[in-house]
């Protein structure tokens, strides 16, 4: 019986601030992360976003996120150029805007809903058109390509919001709309009953990743089963004819030939907070990497590739590669 082919994907494996990265690593213990990625073959391309790597290994050319997941979790909305915007929590932080997302809040289906009537009752004059398809996945229709360029939420999430406004010749528009929107939130009666109750307000949207839907481009799934907690990916299955799996809890769960995208290390590094991306680290290398170690030296994984989209790193290893003892152990910043 041949052994499975196992393709992990590791966003946000590197800590910008290299001094606190080497005081984390000086206590992170990940032995067989380590070995893998001293004893594999590696290649080396440009750095790139997480979602950019998705449309590399989908053979999609342009990713678009909002048409994209819209046709996921609403395929018979009305054609038409869309954006995400998606719920978020704004915390005054000295003289900034920090953006935070549901990690900062839980908020309902009914308490979307409410939310985004507020805010089609003031807009609709606009020709816009907000829609909760999901309590934390919002969207915007607009009657046309507003020709902006809209900052990706994830590159916004946990910093201030100024310099990472929409940019382009309708921008000064556009930040008096964010403003007006933050305003209908802020006096809604659904923030009144969450302040009431101790919540945390939904008090703006973040607007990113337009464009028209439904998509045009289609998708090639990798030959492999796909394995993720993430709405971009389980919409780029469904565009190329496939259906995601949930993210087991382990490689334990996983008994065929494999592509993973693993987002153990995403809020640590978003928020800037160390000690949750050394706790992300501990348990890939617990859950994931040291028994893909053991699955390679026994057999049951004929290779395994690690993607590290931000680093623009990839290794792939198999069981030969594994007596190459003359080369060292290595991080993944380190390959």
């Amino acid at each position: 019986m041949r052994g499975m082919n196992l393709h992990l994907v590791i966003p946000h494996a590197d800590w910008p601030d290299h001094a606190t990265r080497a005081a984390i690593v000086k206590v992170l213990a990940a032995p067989a992360l380590n070995r893998l990625l001293g004893r594999g073959a590696a290649r080396r391309s440009a750095p790139a976003t997480p979602h950019a790597v998705l449309a590399r290994d989908f053979a999609v050319a342009e990713l678009a996120v909002a048409p994209l997941t819209l046709q996921l979790d609403a395929p018979a909305e009305e054609a038409g150029y869309w954006l995400r915007a998606d719920p978020v929590h704004l915390r005054p932080d000295r003289d900034q805007l920090v953006m935070l997302d549901s990690r900062a809040f839980e908020l309902t289906q009914a308490e979307a809903d409410g939310l985004c009537d507020g805010l089609n009752h003031i807009f609709a004059e606009d020709g816009f058109r907000f829609l909760a398809a999901t309590p934390y996945r919002w969207y915007l229709r607009l009657p046309a390509d507003p020709h902006l360029l809209f900052t990706p939420f994830d590159d916004a999430l946990g910093r201030d919001i100024d310099s990472l406004l929409p940019q382009g010749a309708t921008a000064l528009r556009w930040h008096k709309l964010l403003n007006e929107m933050q305003m209908c939130m802020y006096g809604h009666k659904v923030n009144d009953a969450r302040v009431a109750a101790g919540k945390t307000a939904v008090n703006s949207v973040w607007p990113w990743g337009g464009g028209m839907f439904p998509p045009a481009a289609r998708a090639v799934a990798p030959q492999a089963r796909v394995y993720a907690d993430d709405a971009v990916l389980a919409a780029l299955t469904q565009m190329a004819g496939a259906a995601v799996q949930p993210l087991p809890a382990s490689i334990a769960d996983v008994q065929q030939d494999a592509y993973v995208l693993l987002p153990q290390l995403r809020s640590g590094a978003l928020y800037g907070d160390a000690q949750a991306w050394y706790a992300g680290w501990q348990q890939l290398e617990t859950d994931w990497l040291a028994p893909a170690l053991a699955m390679l030296q026994s057999g049951r994984l004929a290779s395994l590739r690690l993607s590290f989209p931000e680093l623009g790193r990839d290794v792939t290893v198999t069981k030969g590669q594994l007596w190459h003892f003359w080369r060292g152990n290595r991080w993944p910043w380190e390959i």
